[in-house]
């Protein structure tokens, strides 16, 4: 059995597991305490983001980053109500957040300038750092909150597995015919592991899973949109895993943590579907 293979069996078990701690959650309380699960997720992406930027050495203000990301989900959690999503009332808690933060690290890094003496140039480096690893993924995946109802938990569940699947069958293909017949990297300069086998392998496997799920929980749902959602997910999660590994190799980490085996950390996890999540948001807001 090759490394590779044994890679994805523990990417698949770790999936598996994870995926039934979502379950588990779902069935107790009511959904109280998938409702908690949410800000937990985040706040160990936090939590690694904070221990890859002290690896990294980048200059960044990982305090804010860390404290911030500790502290919005719970907030977002206390002023979410467990009712239709993204209610006129609570759905602007997200974006008062990220104003204070924004505002909070701009201030920051002005102090740093006049009182530290920063370069220029250092400072809008540290600022931008700050500024994505507050959104990507933590902030983008606190949005799940306002789907964690009776009417839409079950819908950005199936939406999560199946991105969660295109994961799995881009591992796979990858590893079972990546590279025997296109020789170029699917993204050389950022995710050079990655083969086309194992992106078109994905794509197709995907529709076709993707779509037998969706069938079987909503039968009325037409062939053609679950298979046309299924396609889109992908393509989300394709995004969202590119946007992981621009992340760790700008920063120059191989992965976000060791939590979960064959994933690596929470970021790992959360990274496609955080675009699910932000998907969703912006699905509901524009239709």
């Amino acid at each position: 059995m090759s490394d590779k293979f044994k890679t994805f069996l523990k990417r698949l078990f770790s999936t598996i597991i994870s995926l039934a701690v979502v379950a588990a959650a779902c069935i107790l309380y009511d959904g109280i305490c998938l409702q908690v699960l949410v800000p937990l997720l985040c706040n160990l992406a936090a939590v690694e983001w904070f221990f890859m930027l002290r690896k990294s050495n980048a200059g960044e203000n990982r305090w804010l980053v860390v404290l911030a990301g500790l502290i919005y989900p719970w907030c977002l959690f206390i002023s979410t109500p467990f009712a239709y999503p993204l209610e006129a009332n609570y759905s602007a808690c997200p974006l008062v957040g990220l104003i204070i933060f924004v505002l909070l690290a701009f201030l920051c890094e002005v102090v740093r300038m006049d009182c530290l003496g920063r370069s220029p140039e250092t400072a809008l480096r540290s600022l931008g750092i700050s500024l994505v690893a507050f959104i990507y993924p933590g902030w983008l995946f606190g949005l799940a909150m306002f789907f964690l109802n009776p009417s839409t938990a079950l819908m950005l569940l199936l939406f999560i597995a199946v991105t969660k699947m295109s994961d799995i069958w881009a591992y796979l293909c990858g590893v079972l015919v990546g590279r025997r017949f296109i020789s170029r990297p699917f993204s050389p300069a950022v995710s050079p592991e990655k083969s086309w086998e194992g992106i078109i392998g994905s794509l197709l496997l995907t529709i076709l899973s993707g779509t037998v799920l969706l069938r079987l929980v909503e039968p009325e749902c037409p062939v053609l949109r679950a298979a046309s959602i299924s396609a889109l997910l992908f393509l989300i999660s394709v995004m969202g895993n590119l946007a992981r590994s621009f992340i760790k190799r700008c920063l120059g980490v191989k992965a976000s943590s060791h939590l979960l085996p064959g994933i690596g950390g929470i970021i790992d996890l959360i990274a496609s579907p955080a675009f699910t999540v932000a998907a969703l948001v912006a699905a509901f807001l524009l239709f």
